[in-house]
């Protein structure tokens, strides 16, 4: 009851219209355009908890991929976990931290309303960009795939009427290499208009090998699109769009930390008195980017995809359908122990191939009652090669099969699967003019989801293959999902509060298992979310004041642990029981005079496993992975005029977080201390705001922090955060 009169007494759901939607040369704050709910609308108007990012701001504020938004956005938190192109997302503490590769996140991801099922085809997708949205809370009632965390909504540049080159270049530290660009306009006046865009992204590496002498964890990635709109009638969209991506870079080499303990369980420590390994190995120099690697880790990925959106308006409604294929091959090779010796080598080949297919009916009249409804289907096909060399380091090559024992887990374990996913689900939302300004919003949405894994395990040794299981199975998930809500706008304020729940469909775990306990089902997810909201925009538009407060009833969730029960590591994915989350929002933008704006948005947030179960440990009362108590990002821009010469625009942003705990077990060594980030960015911008150079530095107080940790044998492997870096950009803009 305590926390229930502690969240009534807050105020309101948070809209954050984060840093930087920044002012143009006006008087006023800038409006922010979204497409949150399937139509255009300012995000003032919205009675949702979003933020929105424009792709300007993404450029000044140096966003790369989804990790980046981390930095802007409180309450949106990520892993990166065993690959380069791969994460784990999280919005408001709730997410799920697998790296395995059949994982269905509580974040969906969306590409031009397109989503997007695989891991490593999301990080491809941050150029030439119209901006970013992020949804918070369960999305269910307008989308495809119904999530319980929230969605990020990636909008590209679209073909215009007219002319349209953007450009960049950048040079940066560590030998970086950025050249961004697109072009597009009419091909046939009135009837057909493109848009090309590319990217080129390489970057020596950060890390010294030891062994070798080479740098690693270094980047090599470009993408392509194309975005083609036919209009043959006044009514008629059909705009096509391809896109492909290539990765070449290299793999996670990760920090290497000893747990102290030999084979026995008996203390071991060197004699500088860091924990050692079984093998007799610690990492003793205390800098996080180099290390002992005996594999330096590659990873090759090739992104292709293509999509169909076609728009009809008709006197009172308008179809849209939206058809799209998507498919990614990755193979990466992992140096999973991060040590001199060979403990674990592992190789991870996923192929997953997706159709989805959207249709939707919505008014289009400004009438008191506007409405859609839709209907989402999505097939995907995921096949796996993946493997782990286990304890090469121990084996005799002389003894029989070179000494594979698989008593003790020594050998080349192989554990191929493929998984099939359909989904099929149908939804609408309303919203009723209770009068001129009170609105009624209703959704409804059901799910099906059925899902079948075909999946064995085995040694592959020279002359042997040594069975360990076979396992087939297949389960169907049902759901349904609704959403109420009520909104009063005023001249300047717009006051909501609304009740919604969402699902994450159950399914199989996708790891390397020897015990058919591990492969069996775990059930879907539900989070039942209470928010209330204002937004507004005060003192004639130079200030903006979004406050929020949020209450989630998560039952059932789902959560991916480490059993260290025994010498090797065990993956393990179950519904862990319930939790309970709560906490407030609010973000403030003000244009203090002409060229000068300041931003802040900060969250408190309280989580808490409330019934943890499943395991031997009880973690009853832990706080939930990823989930910083507090969390804050803001940030000053202004623009000096320096006459016929343009203008100079300086910018600084700062992002700060509490401690996190990366695993449910809350141990210290999942622990993650508070730190800040702070970037710079000072540039000449042309009078015509055509061209601009810029000088940008991020992470310049050189803050290093942990990512991701993971139990390996005797040892935990750790990934950090990019070091500082700084550099010069060049831009120009054609429109």
């Amino acid at each position: 009851m305590r926390r229930i009169l502690a969240l009534a007494s807050c105020t309101i759901a948070c809209t954050t219209a984060t840093a930087a939607e920044q002012v143009g040369p006006g008087e006023v704050l800038q409006e922010i355009v979204v497409t949150a709910q399937r139509r255009v609308q300012n995000a003032q108007d919205v009675p949702i908890a979003i933020s929105a990012i424009s792709g300007d701001a993404l450029l000044q504020a140096g966003i790369r991929d989804p990790r980046d938004l981390s930095l802007l956005v409180p309450n949106l938190t990520f892993q990166a976990g065993t690959a380069a192109t791969t994460t784990a997302l999280f919005i408001r503490g709730v997410g799920i931290g697998d790296f395995n590769s059949n994982t269905t996140g509580a974040v969906g991801v969306y590409v031009d309303d397109v989503f997007l099922g695989a891991n490593a085809g999301k990080l491809f997708n941050v150029f030439d960009s119209e901006g970013i949205e992020v949804l918070k809370g369960p999305q269910g009632t307008l989308y495809g795939r119904n999530t319980t965390a929230g969605a990020i909504r990636f909008s590209s540049r679209k073909p215009t009427d007219e002319l349209r080159i953007d450009a960049s270049a950048l040079y940066g530290r560590f030998d970086e290499v950025q050249i961004e660009g697109g072009i597009g306009g009419p091909l046939v006046a009135d009837t057909l208009k493109a848009r090309i865009s590319g990217i080129y992204n390489q970057r020596d590496g950060t890390t010294k090998n030891r062994v070798t002498g080479h740098d690693v964890n270094d980047v090599d990635m470009s993408a392509v699109r194309a975005i083609v709109d036919f209009t043959p009638t006044d009514n008629l969209l059909l705009r096509a769009t391809v896109h492909g991506g290539w990765n070449r870079g290299g793999a996670r080499q990760f920090q290497h930390r000893g747990q102290g303990v030999d084979f026995a369980g008996n203390p071991a420590f060197s004699p500088s008195g860091r924990p050692l390994d079984a093998f007799g190995y610690a990492d003793e120099d205390n800098d996080i980017y180099a290390g002992d690697y005996d594999i330096e880790g590659e990873e090759r990925v090739d992104v292709f995809g293509g999509s169909l959106n076609a728009q009809l308006k008709l006197d009172s409604v308008d179809l849209v359908s939206i058809s799209a294929y998507e498919k990614v091959d990755r193979y990466t090779l992992e140096d999973t122990d991060a040590s001199p010796n060979d403990v674990i080598t592992a190789r991870y080949i996923d192929q997953p191939r997706q159709f989805s297919q959207e249709l939707r009916v919505q008014s289009n009249t400004d009438e008191r009652l506007s409405w859609i409804l839709g209907g989402f289907y999505f097939n995907d096909e995921l096949k796996t090669d993946s493997s782990y060399d286990i304890l090469r380091v121990l084996r005799d090559p002389t003894a029989p099969f070179g000494g594979f024992d698989p008593v003790i887990g020594i050998g080349d374990l192989h554990f191929p699967y493929t998984q099939k996913t359909e989904s099929f689900a149908v939804f609408g939302q309303s919203d009723y003019k209770l009068s001129e300004r009170l609105t009624a919003t209703t959704g409804l949405r059901y799910s099906r989801d059925r899902i079948d894994l075909d999946y064995s395990s085995f040694y592959d040794e020279p002359g042997l293959v040594f069975p360990i299981l076979d396992f087939q199975g297949k389960k169907t998930f049902t759901d349904v999902s609704w959403r109420g809500a009520l909104s009063y706008r005023s001249e300047d304020v717009l006051y909501y509060g609304s009740v919604s729940k969402g699902y994450n469909s159950g399914g199989f775990a996708g790891g390397a298992s020897s015990d058919v306990r591990q492969l069996q089902p775990f059930d879907s997810e539900q989070l039942i979310a209470y928010e209330i909201g204002m937004k507004s925009e005060l003192l004639d538009r130079t200030l903006r004041l979004n406050l929020g407060a949020f209450y989630y009833d998560y039952q059932d969730l789902q959560v991916f642990v480490f059993d260290t029960s025994g010498l090797i590591p065990l993956q393990r994915k179950l519904n862990a029981g319930n939790a309970e989350i709560y906490g407030l929002e609010s973000d403030i933008t003000v244009r203090l005079m002409d060229g000068l704006e300041v931003f802040l948005a900060a969250s408190l947030l309280h989580t808490e496993y409330t019934e943890f179960t499943g395991l031997a440990a009880d973690y009853t009362g832990n706080r939930l992975v990823s989930a910083p108590q507090f969390a804050a990002s803001g940030g000053i821009t202004y623009t000096i005029p320096v006459g016929p010469a343009g203008s100079i625009r300086a910018r600084l942003d700062g992002s700060y977080q509490s401690k996190i705990y990366l695993t449910p077990d809350n141990a210290a060594s999942s622990r993650v201390g508070a730190y800040g980030v702070l970037n710079v960015r000072v540039a000449w911008v042309s009078d015509d705001d055509r061209y601009e150079v810029a000088l940008w530095g991020k992470n310049v107080t050189q803050r290093e922090y942990v990512t991701f940790v993971a139990p390996v044998i005797t040892q935990d492997e750790l990934n950090y955060n990019d070091p500082y870096t700084f550099g010069l950009q060049f831009g120009y803009h054609w429109k």
